[in-house]
Order: C-alpha cells, then structure tokens, then sequence
C-alpha cells in the first residue's frame, strides 16, 4: 500500500494467481482498476513502494526472501540490500531527490554482521538502519548518514530466526518477532538524542568561532540506552510480523490471517497486555 491512499502493489502467488507472479500491477482500490503494470523477467518476492521513484535492479546476495528496506522522507530516498558479494553485509545507495533532478550520492558498505544478513529495516526519517543475521540474538542499530554502528540490542542468548523488525513512527522504539514465540520491544528514544548531539558536534566543528556552539556540546548529558528488550509479548505462532499503530501499541500479524493488538507501558515496560484478537477476513469476489 502506498501509505494510507488507495494505491496498491500487487504481485500474483498461490495456486490459482489473479495477477502474473513476474509482473507488479499497480491498482486503484477506489476505482477498481489498474493503473499501470511492470514486467520483470524472473518471479516477484517482495515489493517496496512510494510516490516518487522506481528503482529497478540492484544485485545481492542470494537472497531468497528478498531482504530490502527503503526510506519514505521526502527529499532523499535510502535503499539498504544486502551486498553481493560479501556475506553480512549491508549496501545503503543515497538518492537525493528535488523537482528536476534524481542523482545518486556515494554509496556506503557495512560489515553488519559475521554470518548472513536476516532482516534489515530502515526507520521513517531515514536516519537509523536495523540489521538481525540469521544467528538471531543481536539487533545493531547504525547511523545511516555515517554508516557507523550505535548500539547493538540482545534478543535473546539462543540463536533464533527472526521474521520481523519496526520501528515505531517517531523512531522511539524497536519491535522484533522471531520463531521463539516471543516479540521483543526495545526502548530506543535517547537515539534520537545521540543523533541530535553528533550533528550539534558536527555544527560546532563547522563553525570553529561559535564558543556558544562549542560550549552546548561540552556540556551535553551522556546517553544511555538499555540493550534488553523493555517489553514482551508472547505469541502462539513461531512465524509473526509486527508493526506500530500508536506509540504503545503493537498489531501482531501471523500466516493464517490472525491479529493481535496489543498495549505497553511506555514508562516502564514489562509484559504487553492483549486488547484485541481476530482473524482478518478476506473475501474472493
């Protein structure tokens, strides 16, 4: 879906497919028709969309599951892949987008991880990337205008398969499902501060005359960020998607057409508690 309109990407699968499995079919939900289809030459796994762009071919890793994450803020468009080369590693392409020019900034490369990229996820402003590899039991945080890691967050000490990472709208908490039947919800806000802090330091640096600049920095508070999870939730199916629709809740998706809304407390944490369970009902015309 392209945000909250009524534009969606559609790609065929199943049995008895409606649309090709080769071919993404751009449909008006509120008219009901088509508006436009792109051929590829090899079956679709997993589509990104927005308004302003298409990007079409970017070569990885054997990536069966189509790992891939993009950024939606407006004037610049990141795309995070894996490499396609070197296991564990995560390539981020910058374009800086205006009215009459679409060019492409210097690329980074991040060794993310020592063993195979399983998830990665970019966050709504496009400042932080999320990476998991398929050992499970870290989540690493990186800066994505420096490539620099943050912090790394501890799933868990068992190695697990991890279906899921988001982030909340404001960038102030991280979900992550996995086949351990549990989600796990970190508390990332005092990021944010970081990030304000390294580009008062890099303003500071600019502008080497400015001693009230140089002083704010001096005197800036140490951020601490707390690497367990801050909130759980148990689920019954080892494969789960979550997602964020308000700041203390969380919608958990599962393969049979199950949803679960649920609520943390924001100040303190601890076990999610359940307010809604249901099974979204989709109807063949």
């Amino acid at each position: 879906m392209l945000k909250k309109s009524n534009i969606l990407a559609l790609v065929g699968g199943g049995i008895l497919p409606i649309f090709s499995e080769n071919k993404i079919t751009i449909w008006d939900d509120h008219q009901g028709i088509v508006i436009s289809q792109i051929r590829l030459n090899s079956n679709i796994i997993k589509v990104k969309i927005r308004e302003d762009v298409i990007i079409d071919i970017l070569e990885t890793l054997n990536n069966p599951h189509g790992i891939l994450s993009i950024s939606y803020n407006i004037n610049d468009l990141y795309i995070a892949f894996p490499n396609s080369k070197y296991k564990g590693r995560v390539d981020i392409n910058n374009y800086v987008i205006s009215k009459n020019n679409f060019n492409k900034a210097e690329p980074k490369s991040i060794p993310a991880h020592e063993s195979n990229i399983a998830y990665i996820t970019i966050n709504n402003q496009g400042t932080l990337l999320a990476t998991a590899s398929d050992k499970g039991t870290l989540i690493r945080l990186f800066n994505i205008l420096k490539g620099e890691k943050i912090i790394e967050l501890r799933r868990g000490a068992k190695n697990a398969i991890i279906n899921c990472l988001a982030f909340d709208i404001n960038s102030e908490f991280i979900g992550c499902t996995s086949d351990s039947f549990t989600v796990h919800i970190f508390d990332i806000h005092e990021i944010n501060k970081l990030l304000e802090q390294n580009e008062e330091k890099s303003q500071s640096n600019t502008n080497n005359d400015n001693k009230k600049e140089k002083e704010k920095v001096k005197n800036v508070k140490p951020v601490k960020i707390n690497e367990r999870s801050f909130a759980k939730y148990k689920v019954q199916d080892e494969k789960s998607f979550i997602g964020f629709c308000q700041k203390n809740t969380i919608i958990i998706l599962t393969p049979d057409g199950k949803y679960q809304k649920a609520t943390f407390d924001v100040k303190s944490g601890g076990n999610c508690k359940k307010i809604e369970e249901n099974f979204i009902k989709i109807e063949n015309n």
